[in-house]
């Protein structure tokens, strides 16, 4: 039974999204260049620490039909400190219009073709189990498989998983499942407290997580029409 429930409404001209690979994706739901630079700052100044000079691939998939201006794009995200390095999911005309003007077509944080054939002959997830503590500063990456932490994940520590990540301990640190972009995958946890959970790319920050009221037993995060949402379990 769903004791109580938080869901992180992001309805604006963008969405951050994380990656496996060292870079952030901004997939653009809305193209407004004044809506955009204020929900921008707006989003920064949540967690500036946590994108100061993140490499940014903005992702075209929900806005074919419109016409960019990529050199204003650029001037807007390098003046907040963010790196533009290029486009993906674009239409060839966006393509071609953003790599005139300095932004290269990429393919990072999203499988190919090739990729996805690979991961359906997996017949059956595995799991990888790890019973010591996370500390700070380690990785842990279950590649095709679940992860299960028996024991704390400490700050400054990240668990990447293609599939689920149970963490019996407290949960600190980062936790991103359904990394290559499972968006069924959840994370499960006893005592919330990370600094960044993700699901499929999806995320929210340590700012954005607030107190469940009576939350007690078990939490559980997934994805729900590309939001995240938080629920207890009893």
């Amino acid at each position: 039974m769903t004791m109580s429930s938080l869901v992180i409404n992001r309805v604006g001209c963008f969405q951050f999204k994380t990656s496996f690979a060292p870079c952030t994706i901004m997939q653009i739901i809305r193209y407004d260049m004044d809506a955009l630079q204020q929900q921008l700052t707006e989003t920064i100044s949540r967690a500036p620490n946590f994108f100061l000079g993140s490499p940014i691939i903005i992702d075209l998939e929900k806005i074919h039909s419109q016409t960019l201006d990529f050199v204003q794009l650029k001037k807007i995200l390098s003046a907040n400190n963010l790196v533009p390095m290029g486009v993906r999911n674009g239409t060839p005309e966006q393509l071609q219009d953003a790599a005139s003007n300095g932004l290269p077509t990429l393919t990072v944080g999203k499988l190919t073709h090739n990729d996805t054939a690979k991961k359906k002959t997996v017949e059956q997830p595995m799991t990888k189990l790890i019973t010591s503590p996370i500390r700070s500063g380690m990785q842990i990456y279950a590649k095709d498989a679940d992860l299960i932490v028996t024991s704390s994940v400490s700050a400054g520590a990240e668990l990447l998983a293609d599939g689920h990540i149970h963490v019996y301990g407290p949960l600190r640190g980062r936790a991103l499942a359904g990394v290559q972009g499972n968006a069924k995958a959840r994370i499960f946890c006893r005592t919330l407290e990370a600094e960044l959970i993700s699901i499929a790319g999806y995320y929210l920050t340590k700012e954005d997580i607030q107190t469940l009221p009576g939350s007690h037993g078990m939490i559980q995060i997934y994805l729900d029409n590309e939001q995240v949402r938080i629920e207890t379990i009893s």
